[in-house]
């Protein structure tokens, strides 16, 4: 290239846009519209400016091989309340993950449905070259936001591929899911057979895909075998929201004998609300069950039994999903079921005759 004064490397200071000027042979001010996107400049300042940043190491060299290469090697995770242990756990996971391929993560999390309008634009911002949405409280409406974008989007814990985008067959989209319906059909088979004859429901935020899945499930099989479902709250898949649920749940003209809830976080406030306001006995008097197996369940204070869903394999096919997505944008979106299982513990007990059930999605 045809450069200027070879500039001597700095060896104590970090490289400045002073110095790849220099060795460009260009302004700084071509430096700063080379590497600001939408900025006017020629082929060949840009081709200089570029091989000149690369060979001195400019600490924006991420920005020039994103330029160079059109990818900015950002994977985006919008997760929701970290107060739930279950997410914390999976987002650890999949971060550590992401920087084992060579990825770096942007992350926004809380109140995933409200922080979208501010998750959005600094996707864009920072070029990512995928999202990740590592929630069980996103609607697919909102969901559908991010495929305006073109970007590769993985949901994990969520499903409703279809409901995701209204062009699921142009944006580069999938999912990573447990049967929800069939395993909360066990716990349902479960709970009858140890007895429970009036049993509730504790859902999470209406709008989660998950919820009504679990719901329906639960319900369903219910049904089926001749029992209805005797009462229904929502708990918002947290503990504040949960306890007040409990409350109206067990506060009723005719008292529950069993409750399923959505999540684990909510059967843990049912428990604490059970013994400590009403003097129940967990599972005389109320059988208890969850949903993700965090690790408090296995508590002796708690002893919850609960579905377990297997967040490291989970967090692993959606990882490589996203890599599958990002070397062919064409691929169409795909929906992934892995195994789920029953964890039996004291806070509902199997029938005799059962030690252990184990659902396979």
């Amino acid at each position: 290239m045809t450069a200027g004064k070879r500039p001597s490397r700095p060896s104590r200071r970090r490289v400045t846009a002073l110095d790849v000027a220099e060795l460009a042979g260009v302004s700084r001010s071509a430096v700063s519209r080379t590497l600001t996107e939408g900025a006017s400049v020629s082929d060949e300042t840009r081709r200089k400016v570029l091989a000149a940043a690369k060979e001195l190491g400019y600490h924006r060299n991420a920005l020039v091989r994103a330029m160079v290469s059109r990818r900015s090697g950002i994977i985006g995770i919008v997760t929701g309340r970290l107060d739930n242990p279950f997410i914390a756990v999976a987002l650890e996971r999949l971060a550590q993950r992401l920087q084992d391929d060579g990825l770096k993560t942007l992350i926004f999390s809380g109140d995933a449905e409200s922080d979208l309008q501010i998750a959005m634009p600094s996707m864009l911002e920072y070029r990512v070259d995928g999202c990740f949405f590592l929630s069980n409280d996103i609607s697919p409406q909102s969901a559908a936001r991010y495929t305006e974008f073109d970007i590769p989007l993985v949901v994990v814990f969520n499903s409703d591929i279809e409901g995701i985008s209204d062009h699921a067959d142009e944006v580069p989209v999938g999912a990573v899911t447990v049967d929800n319906v069939e395993i909360s059909a066990a716990v349902a088979d479960l709970l009858l057979d140890a007895g429970c004859r009036r049993p509730a429901f504790l859902a999470g935020l209406p709008c989660a895909a998950t919820s009504g899945e679990r719901r329906r499930g639960f319900r369903d099989r219910l049904a089926a075998r001749g029992v209805a479902l005797l009462a229904e709250e929502t708990g918002n898949f947290n503990y504040a929201d949960g306890l007040a649920a409990s409350r109206r749940l067990l506060s009723g003209a005719e008292r529950p004998d069993a409750i399923f809830a959505a999540n684990d976080v909510m059967a843990l406030a049912v428990i604490d609300v059970a013994r400590s306001e009403f003097g129940l006995q967990i599972p005389g008097d109320l059988a208890v069950v969850g949903f993700d197996d965090i690790g408090v369940a296995a508590h002796a204070a708690y002893d919850l039994t609960t579905v377990h869903q297997p967040v490291a394999a989970m967090i692993d096919a959606a990882a490589d999903m996203m890599q599958e997505l990002l070397a062919d944008p064409s691929r169409r979106p795909s929906d992934r079921r892995l195994a789920s299982r029953l964890v039996i513990r004291g806070s509902a007990r199997p029938p005799h005759s059962q030690s252990n059930m184990e659902n396979v999605a």
